[in-house]
């Protein structure tokens, strides 16, 4: 359903997170007739299957069973490698439903100008995304995964990985199931890494 419905938000905000479950029903951040605002922790995790942001003519969201995102019609996939051996970190038997949704803003004043304490503000990304704890091949993963949609620059995907062991990789992007991208990305046992990707 989520890829049938209209990509366009119905406030004046730029983008708006939204939740399909399995029946079939959807939440909106802005509910469709009253326009009222949902309370993000109100989601049924248990009953998710596609979650992301809807705007400007975009459908940006991931699929619950699998983690995999779905970008404007494509399919990418996370995948860290170790010589010959894939580990997938999308695409495994098991709920990505633990969801992430946030805006980054900012605020300025003028200075010196003390006659009010409310500062202009403005939204300048919108974000979505999951994390998760995984078991791939005997290796534990912790990973956390963030579409960052700005304003005035390319959507980009973050990856926060930890591991259980040492492992010498590249962390690679797929995208329709070609790999696109790789990354030297050597990992510590239980010390984090990030990456961001601007997402093509």
């Amino acid at each position: 359903m989520l890829a049938n419905i209209s990509p366009y938000s119905i406030v004046e905000q730029d983008y708006t997170w939204i939740g399909e479950y399995i029946d079939g029903t959807c939440l909106y951040e802005y509910d469709i007739n009253t326009k009222q605002r949902s309370d993000f922790y109100s989601i049924k995790r248990d009953k998710l299957i596609r979650f992301g942001l809807i705007g400007h003519g975009m459908r940006l969201y991931y699929e619950v069973g699998g983690g995999f995102f779905k970008l404007n019609g494509s399919l990418y996939e996370i995948v860290y490698r170790v010589g010959n051996k894939e580990y997938y970190l999308t695409g495994q038997f098991h709920p990505y439903n633990d969801v992430i949704a946030f805006k980054d803003a900012e605020a300025w004043s003028s200075r010196g100008h003390s006659d009010t304490h409310k500062f202009p503000t403005r939204i300048t990304a919108f974000n979505f995304g999951w994390k998760t704890k995984l078991d791939v091949s005997g290796v534990q993963f912790s990973i956390k995964a963030i579409v960052t949609i700005p304003y005035n620059a390319p959507v980009n995907l973050q990856v926060s990985i930890v591991a259980d062991t040492d492992l010498e990789g590249q962390l690679l992007f797929k995208k329709n199931g070609t790999e696109i991208s790789e990354f030297e990305t050597p990992l510590k046992k239980g010390v984090g890494g990030k990456l961001m990707w601007a997402v093509r």
